[in-house]
């Protein structure tokens, strides 16, 4: 029986192994923008909201000062793990840990409880079944004011890709395909989903507001980064397998002498806001 939100058998998990490097080297929204999304959707420490599809718990982490709890659920337990790992080393202690996905969130509702609001980041493109996803959201959340936001949804400039894509760190991504070459891509849900905007605007959480806030951040190139985010993409580390230590030396003889001086970005974080219908 298949075991995971997205259907997969156990040996086809897409993120198997990704969990410190997703934490490590994926980008995550800034305090500053957390605290604006919590006041914007009026949550307050008396709140509970879900963080679904929450990896290692970046997202949740940087929430949890603003409401009561946050529930982070993820169909990976490794990913889990280490955002237990991640909370009890920043001494969080509001925010719990839930296994499971679109799938088993139905299921999962009575023992949830009502929430305030959910977060949803990097994950609903890997959701089969959206509308029925957005249905469970309806039953699971605060019927006056529960909200979804996507976080992420705008990414201008990407936070990895703004120096990913500058030489000599650009260099990584082509030998990585090399490796890859001949190797199945493995599961992915490219190009199967309507745009987002007219999921959420079929749902009950029609009416919609792009939330955004900018802010200059400092960014510290190394090699140690350049290949780390890159074993974050999905089925990267099972494709590679046994090349992987080959591949990690000639990126690395790549990059011997690249200049690690931190580069100063503007960035900009943002969210799709989906209220509840106005009546």
């Amino acid at each position: 029986m298949p075991d995971r939100w997205t259907g997969l058998q156990p040996d086809e998990r897409p993120y198997a192994g990704t969990a410190w490097f997703y934490a490590e080297y994926r980008d995550r929204p800034s305090s500053a923008f957390a605290e604006l999304l919590a006041r914007r959707l009026g949550w307050t420490r008396a709140d509970r909201i879900l963080d679904f599809g929450a990896g290692p718990a970046q997202v949740s982490l940087q929430l949890a000062p603003f409401v009561g709890e946050v529930i982070a659920m993820d169909p990976e337990p490794d990913m889990l793990a280490e955002g237990r790992k991640r909370a009890a080393a920043a001494r969080v202690g509001n925010v719990s840990f839930v296994v499971g996905g679109s799938e088993e969130l139905g299921s999962l509702i009575p023992d949830l409880g009502i929430v305030k609001g959910a977060t949803i980041s990097q994950t609903l493109h890997w959701v089969r079944d959206q509308d029925e996803l957005l249905r469970d959201l309806d039953r699971l959340l605060d019927p006056d004011h529960g909200a979804v936001a996507l976080i992420g949804f705008v990414k201008d400039p990407d936070p990895n890709r703004v120096w990913l894509d500058r030489p000599p760190w650009n260099l990584v991504e082509p030998i990585l395909q090399r490796y890859l070459t001949g190797v199945p891509e493995g599961p992915h849900p490219r190009g199967r989903h309507d745009p987002f905007p007219d999921v959420l605007r079929r749902s009950a959480f029609a009416e919609l507001e792009l939330l955004t806030h900018g802010y200059e951040s400092v960014i510290k190139p190394s090699a140690d980064a350049a290949i780390g985010y890159h074993y974050t993409l999905s089925n990267v580390l099972a494709r590679l397998g046994d090349r992987r230590p080959g591949f990690e030396a000639e990126a690395r003889a790549a990059l011997d002498g690249a200049d690690s001086s931190p580069i100063r970005v503007h960035l900009v974080d943002s969210a799709l806001v989906a209220k509840r219908r106005l009546s």
